[in-house]
Parts: structure tokens; C-alpha cells; sequence
């Protein structure tokens, strides 16, 4: 019995390690495709009945409703979007203007992606940061360390007065001692639970 549990598992493992294969290479396609790589055309499906065409309308819905559920939410965004800020600071304070630039657009580029995944609050964001980063980049183009700092603590500012109209009770913080970590540079402080979750 041994024997023939590991026989079916000598011929089951290869296949399903060739599917997996197959699915992670798609994913990484995808990911290439998201991360600003070029994309081939897509061929568009031959529609030859009233059938195909319910078939390809249900496919799309499904596909869609798939794509809607794994949508993130604010909280699991920021974290990102905070990483880079505080890589930003720190390039920035070595005078490594390449990386902190970097950092900077893809902040810019975050921030323009907020509004899809909460409309209000990608608004909000827009509204504090745009100028902000602008500013950051101006600074940093120029390689000018005391404007950067300025800049820094401009946006820092504007981070918190996110926070607060969004209704959220974090802090941002520069200072890496008040800092849980890079990927969330909340200032640790005494606070009560807000009445409604609103990071």
C-alpha cells in the first residue's frame, strides 16, 4: 500500500509542480506588466454566438469580482507608501539623490493609485500630498540638503494633517527612536481606540 501511495505521488508531484510553475511564471508576468513593462496587445476572443458572447460576459464578471476582492485597503497601502517615505528620508540625509528620487516618484505614483482603492481618502491624500512631493523632488533634483530638510518636515505636517482629517490617531514621526519600524513610522504614544476604524 506504501508502495502505491508513493507511485501515485511520483506521478501527481511533477504535474502539479508544472502547474505551479506555470501559475507563478503568469503572476510574475503580471507583475512585470504592472510594474510599468511593456504589454502585448490583447487578442481579442472570437465571439461567433449569442453564447460565446454570455460566456465571455460571465468570464469578465468573474473575473472582475476576483480582482475586487484582493483590492487592498488603506491600511494594508500605507505601510508601502511609508516605507518609502522614511527611505526617502534616509537617502536623502546620505546624500544618495538617486535613490531618494526614486523613492519620491513612486510616492507620487502611490498617491495617484490611492484614489482607486478608497475615492474619499484618495482624494484626501492627493489634496496633502501633491505639493508636497513635488517640493520633495524639487529639492532633491537639485541636491540640496537644507530644502530637502524643509521639504521633510513640510510633508511630515501634511502626513499628520492627513491623518487627522481622515479621522485616524496616528502620528507620522522623522525621529526613528519614536518609530516602530520603517514600514510604520508612527510615533508611539498613549492614545484611546477611536469610536470608528479610520487608519
Amino acid at each position: 500500500m506504501k508502495r502505491s501511495i508513493f507511485l501515485k505521488l511520483l506521478i501527481i508531484l511533477p504535474f502539479s509542480l508544472s502547474l505551479s510553475g506555470t501559475a507563478l511564471g503568469e503572476r510574475d508576468s503580471e507583475h512585470g506588466k504592472m510594474m510599468g513593462g511593456q504589454t502585448a496587445p490583447v487578442k481579442e476572443p472570437q465571439l461567433k454566438t449569442q453564447d460565446d458572447l454570455a460566456k465571455e460576459i460571465k468570464a469578465l464578471r468573474e473575473r472582475v469580482a476576483t480582482l475586487e476582492a484582493l483590492k487592498p485597503s488603506f491600511t494594508n497601502f500605507m505601510p508601502d507608501f511609508a516605507e518609502r517615505f522614511h527611505v526617502t528620508h534616509r537617502a536623502g540625509d546620505a546624500g544618495d539623490w538617486a535613490v531618494a528620487l526614486h523613492e519620491v516618484e513612486e510616492m507620487q505614483r502611490l498617491t495617484g493609485i490611492s484614489r482607486y482603492i478608497d475615492p474619499k481618502r484618495g482624494a484626501l491624500m492627493q489634496a496633502f500630498m501633491d505639493g508636497n512631493l513635488r517640493n520633495l523632488s524639487e529639492a532633491i533634483k537639485k541636491g540640496n540638503a537644507s530644502s530637502f530638510q524643509a521639504a521633510l518636515k513640510d510633508t511630515v505636517a501634511s502626513c499628520n494633517g492627513c491623518h487627522t482629517a481622515s479621522g485616524s490617531t496616528i502620528t507620522v514621526s522623522l525621529n526613528v527612536d519614536e518609530s516602530l519600524s520603517m514600514r510604520h513610522p508612527h510615533a508611539l504614544r498613549k492614545t484611546t481606540v477611536p469610536k470608528t476604524e479610520a487608519h
